[in-house]
């Protein structure tokens, strides 16, 4: 089975890009799994900065769904079983001692006021996401980028570069290679 983006050609990897998994010899199941994993490995070859951005994005969304949770649980420990104690050392593993510290009353304010924060920064984020998202590209759109990129390279470097023989990781190198010799000469 192959799962590294060295293993296809370029036109194989615009074609899973596409949501043509036909080149990818594995079980219906896998398949999905396994072209996510080659968009990732071209993506973080090709733009790693990018790449990085998009993870600690993914990062960020994670930290405050995984708040949330904390957050409602330690509200139902309160208001189910009267907990304030384990909510108290839940606080204190978390490093907020200046919450722990506080009453039982003032305590269950203070983590209903976190959770509705937390609440508004993930809808916030949602929206944000939302908006930045580019709107549905068609595929002969989709195709015609990948056209264009090589256009670019084929100026840049000044020789042929044929889909149907390059291996999908080589391209993403010379993508990289390109904006890094473009950025260089700019600054």
């Amino acid at each position: 089975m192959k799962e590294r983006l060295d293993q296809y050609t370029m036109a194989q990897f615009i074609d899973i890009a596409c949501g043509d998994y036909a080149p990818i010899d594995a079980g219906a199941e896998h398949k999905r799994q396994i072209a996510e994993s080659l968009i990732e490995q071209y993506n973080n070859i090709a733009d790693p900065v990018a790449a990085k951005s998009l993870i600690l994005e993914k990062e960020k969304v994670a930290r405050n769904d995984a708040r949330i949770k904390l957050y409602r649980i330690m509200l139902n420990l309160i208001n189910v079983y009267s907990a304030y104690d384990e909510v108290r050392d839940i606080l204190l593993l978390t490093r907020q001692d200046n919450i722990a510290a506080r009453e039982d009353e003032r305590l269950k304010a203070k983590i209903e006021q976190m959770l509705r924060t937390e609440e508004s920064l993930h809808e916030r984020m949602a929206n944000e996401m939302k908006n930045a998202s580019p709107s549905q590209v068609s595929e002969n759109e989709f195709r015609a980028s990948f056209d264009r990129q090589t256009a670019r390279l084929i100026a840049h470097f000044k020789f042929a570069v044929n889909h149907e023989s390059i291996s999908a990781s080589v391209y993403a190198n010379l993508v990289n290679m390109a904006c890094r010799q473009q950025r260089q000469q700019k600054g």
